[in-house]
């Protein structure tokens, strides 16, 4: 099998992902801060060696970061959780999932806020338009993909998010795509929110993502519940992380992305991008041999690893067919991204979307 369905979710693992995981499931797979055992003690302390792992992926030493179950769960807990009293203008870019679009367009209708979308001619920012934008509506809130699930483009959010933060902006930034591949250091002080997807370039399993909290920011919790601490508090408690980690944890998928993060850390996120970037130049290149009608609508620079085309001699769901009875697995259709496709020009059938990683 050729597995290039990478952007959905990274296959293979590392292997001691799926070797240890389970071994360590069983040492010690207990509820960590419900009792005084060792191996409640052990499980907080796998938790918190998680941490730092993440710390050191998002070059972040201050944020506060919360575990959950996805990078979806995360941003409606942001997006939703917010206070919306001064908050008037939301911009997103053209490139946002609808784990981010579909929360926006809620909120600007039931708030009666206003919904921009940033300007760019293809993958390129309209930097004049994105200043002249900001000056007549003030940015409250930006948020932006790290990159485009669909085209692979990486977005310049360093000169987006320090344009948004002149006017105070509050920012949000989706890395369920460059999370474990890029370097965060020159954007991670000007990100409030860092949202991460463990079963994508993070290499860790499903179920399991989370986010970087600047916590000068106010935020409500979405999930109420029970946090193994102020049980007698009828209110959520005000300490972070566990204001936001209501109900008992997902502890094997804890311990699966730690194993995954440290292998991540182990073989370099330098080193990780440069072989991604050389599959995608390989894939890149073979593609333009093909003698079809194919069209490349990925751009090979700037790009995380996604390349998608189309072809007049078939739909992309036939060419899936195609590729599938081939042991090539891809994926077609809008990718749950429909804006981006409206951006492109191609949400009339989507595009065939073929993303590598590491293991490619």
């Amino acid at each position: 099998m050729i597995y290039l369905d990478n952007a959905a979710t990274t296959y293979p693992k590392m292997k001691k992902v799926y070797t240890e995981t389970m071994k360590y499931y069983e040492k010690i797979g207990i509820n960590f801060s419900r009792n005084k055992s060792n191996k409640s003690m052990d499980a907080l302390l796998l938790k918190k060696s998680l941490i730092e792992n993440l710390r050191n992926i998002f070059s972040s030493k201050n944020k506060k970061i919360i575990i959950n179950s996805s990078a979806t769960f995360s941003l409606n807990e942001i997006i939703q959780g917010l206070d919306y009293s001064k908050i008037s203008n939301i911009y997103i870019s053209p490139f946002e999932h609808n784990s981010v679009y579909r929360i926006v367009k809620k909120i600007s209708k039931e708030k009666n806020i206003k919904l921009e979308i940033i300007d760019f001619k293809g993958f390129i920012l309209d930097r004049e338009m994105l200043k002249l934008k900001f000056m007549s509506k003030n940015p409250d809130l930006v948020i932006c993909t790290h990159a485009s699930n669909v085209f692979g483009n990486i977005l310049p959010i360093k000169e987006i998010f320090r344009e948004a933060k002149n006017y105070s902006a509050i920012t949000i930034l989706d890395t369920a795509q460059t999370g474990g591949v890029l370097n965060f250091s020159e954007i991670e002080n000007i990100s409030d929110f860092i949202v991460f997807a463990g079963h994508k370039n993070l290499y860790g399993p499903s179920g399991i993502g989370g986010y970087l909290y600047n916590s000068d920011v106010p935020l409500n919790p979405l999930l109420y519940g029970g946090t193994g601490i102020n049980s007698e508090d009828e209110n959520m408690p005000l300490e972070i992380p566990e204001r936001f980690e209501a109900g008992s944890p997902n502890i094997l998928g804890i311990i699966g992305l730690k194993i995954a993060t440290d292998e991540i850390l182990a073989i370099g996120i330098d080193n990780i991008l440069k072989k991604k970037k050389d599959n995608l130049k390989m894939l890149f290149n073979l593609l333009k041999t093909y003698n079809y009608d194919l069209k490349i609508w990925s751009e090979l620079e700037e790009n995380i690893g996604v390349i998608s085309i189309t072809t007049n001699d078939y739909s992309p769901q036939e060419f899936e067919m195609i590729l599938n009875d081939n042991s090539v697995i891809v994926r077609t259709g809008l990718h749950c991204a429909p804006l981006a496709h409206k951006h492109m020009f191609t949400d009339e059938s989507g595009t065939i979307r073929l993303s590598v990683g590491y293991f490619n």
